[in-house]
């Protein structure tokens, strides 16, 4: 799982944008207008949806493949 950070005006982390790869977190990036923040991969996945494609991140099966 790879995370986009949000942060305030003090730097406080508020939010975490999340995607199934490298690959889509740039996409996004390109896409919202947001400086790409570098790699920011290896995280223990939750089950949640990639912000880009949608996929299905899930802990139990790790299925990327949005089924």
């Amino acid at each position: 799982m790879h995370l986009f950070e949000i942060n305030d005006d003090q730097g406080d982390l508020v939010d975490v944008v999340v995607f199934c790869s490298d690959y889509c977190h740039r996409l996004w990036c390109i896409e919202n207008k947001q400086e790409y923040q570098g790699w920011n991969g290896c995280h223990e996945p939750w089950p949640s949806r990639c912000a880009s494609c949608d996929a299905l991140i899930m802990e139990e099966i790790n299925d990327y493949s949005g089924n």
